[in-house]
């Protein structure tokens, strides 16, 4: 079974709005694809950390819908103009895995089925992107499980994750729901991908509860704060 590439600690919380200072880190988090090639100007703002102790944390909130979708295509446009040939959406195009006001973050598969991902800001600012070197670093698996596909930190903390041989029902944290988007399949409509963003970098882990068959079962998702103490945290 694939081994997870390994995590990187995100940066100081930067918030999910306003402005960008030309930079949110240049995917200034952990990112579990490999060949990554970004392209920014300038560098990542710092912002105090915040002092709120709470045991959980909410989703990241949604911008209205006429300008979540106008965040999504300005994104997408400013990505795709910085991709290779051969990193292009192959026929499927690309997935919106989170939204915040000025930035939004995507994976796809690209023609010859690698699978990728980027974020990029409205304005240009920053884009990143990643893909993995052969469809076969991401191979269906054998038994149900989850598959950690990308975790990274800019203007929140965005995770996607495929669920093989099995359905994803709910995600929580200390019991209370995480909103969760179902994004189209991947590798010839077998794996399931879902994706789920929090407003801040958190410790701990989400639980995700699943459905394999007519059995329920729990299994979860590591998150990126886990040496920020003074952080939310999932358990």
């Amino acid at each position: 079974m694939h081994k997870p590439w390994p995590r990187r600690h995100p940066p100081a919380d930067m918030g999910d709005g306003g402005n960008m200072n030309g930079l949110l880190g240049c995917v200034a988090g952990a990112v579990l694809l490999s060949a990554v090639a970004c392209t920014a100007g300038g560098g990542p703002s710092r912002a105090k950390p915040s002092s709120r102790t709470s045991s959980t944390r909410a989703a990241l909130p949604r911008a209205a819908t006429a300008d979540s979708g106008q965040v999504v295509d300005a994104s997408r446009t400013n990505l795709t103009a910085k991709l290779s040939i051969k990193d292009l959406p192959g026929p499927h195009g690309m997935f919106t895995a989170a939204v915040g006001r000025s930035a939004a973050t995507f994976v796809w598969e690209s023609a010859d089925g690698r699978l990728c991902s980027g974020s990029a800001a409205t304005d240009g600012g920053f884009t990143s992107t990643s893909c993995v070197s052969d469809r076969r670093d991401t191979p269906f698996s054998v038994r149900p499980t989850l598959v950690p596909l990308l975790s990274t930190y800019t203007f929140a903390e965005v995770h996607v994750f495929g669920a093989d041989r099995e359905i994803v029902r709910a995600v929580t944290c200390n019991g209370r729901p995480v909103v969760v988007r179902r994004l189209p399949p991947v590798l010839d409509g077998r794996r399931a991908l879902y994706a789920f963003a929090l407003s801040e970098p958190t410790a701990g882990r989400v639980t995700v509860t699943v459905v394999r068959g007519r059995a329920t079962a729990t299994e979860h998702v590591e998150l990126l704060g886990g040496h920020l103490r003074h952080k939310a945290s999932c358990r």
